[in-house]
């Protein structure tokens, strides 16, 4: 980037080249939201049900996934 008030090249901050691809990509979801031919309220009912299906499963879903707390002796090293 060019300052014209110093005459030197600014490089941008990387959090400001981040917030820019933020943006522009929160412009591209909303054309896509606006184009499409799926009305809001079947894709936010679409979204509630799947997030209900997910909240049903509760710890069933994770069954097969061992935990481990602290108290159970694998915590800070088995030595």
């Amino acid at each position: 980037m060019f300052d014209a008030e110093t005459g030197w090249s600014r490089v941008q901050h990387p959090l400001e080249v981040l917030t820019e691809i933020e943006q522009q990509g929160n412009v591209d979801e909303e054309v896509l939201l606006r184009d499409s031919s799926t009305p809001w309220s079947e894709l936010l009912a679409d979204y509630v049900d799947a997030l209900n299906a997910l909240a049903a499963q509760g710890t069933h879903a994770e069954a097969g996934i061992p935990r481990y707390g602290l108290d159970e002796g694998h915590a800070g090293g088995c030595g």
